[in-house]
This record gives C-alpha cells, structure tokens and sequence, in this order.
C-alpha cells in the first residue's frame, strides 16, 4: 500500500463540510422538525455539547480519511469518479446497514430516507471533493 498519498488539508475540508451539511440537513430550515417528530425525540433532547459535536468531527474524520485512502488506491482523480466512490460506499455499507433498521426494529421509511439521504450527500460532496 506504499504510494497513497492523502491530502490532510482535503480530509479535514471534506470532514468540515460533512458536519455543515449534517448541521443544514438536520435544522429547522430542512428535515429537523420531521426528523425529532419520527424520533420521537423533542429539542430538549438533543445533544449540543462540546463533547457530541467533537465525536461528530471524530466520525467526520474517520469517514474522510477512508474515502481519500480508497480513492487515492484506486488512483481517482476526478470529482465524477470520486463521487462514484462515494456513492458505492453509501450504497455498500451505509444504506444497507441502515436499511436493518426498518427491517428489524421498524423503523419508519421516512426516517431511513431521512437519514440515508443525509448520507448520501454526504458521501457523494466528500467523494467527489476528495477526488477532485
């Protein structure tokens, strides 16, 4: 695996900019009042600390740094075929890891698109990002 070579500075670009769409996506302004009812959850319960939005970032990082180095192994170099990647691993293991969810626990379709979809843009920004 000698030759990969991340860029940090994207890594970190692509992380800060799966956080802001999070933060868009999951707002009042989008999918958030429908997102707390299907949880059933309220405002109150919701997490905003220094510690939640520091794991958030964590994650972030982590989902990131995979996408560069897997890309960087498949010696992608184009914003079209890094948002294939991204979209292969949303499909691969994000939607159908989720997709158990409304299987086992029934959860509800517009909740697993709800939060599937989220990922899916993100997935697709940070592959395409980090492929540019």
């Amino acid at each position: 695996m000698e030759g990969i070579q991340i860029d940090w500075l994207v890594v970190g670009l692509a992380a800060a900019i799966n956080m802001a769409i999070g933060f868009f996506w999951y707002s009042k302004w989008l999918f958030g009042k429908t997102w707390l009812k299907l949880s059933h959850l309220s405002e109150r319960d919701m997490d905003h600390s220094k510690m939640a939005i520091l794991y958030g970032s964590a994650v972030s990082l982590v989902i990131a740094y995979f996408l560069a180095f897997f890309e960087g192994y498949l010696g992608v170099a184009t914003v079209s075929d890094g948002m294939f990647v991204g979209f292969c691993f949303w499909l691969g293991f994000v939607a159908t890891t989720q997709i158990s969810s409304v299987i086992w626990c029934k959860e509800s379709l517009r909740l697993f698109f709800i939060n599937t979809g989220h990922k899916l843009v993100s997935f697709l920004v940070m592959g395409g990002l980090i492929g540019a």
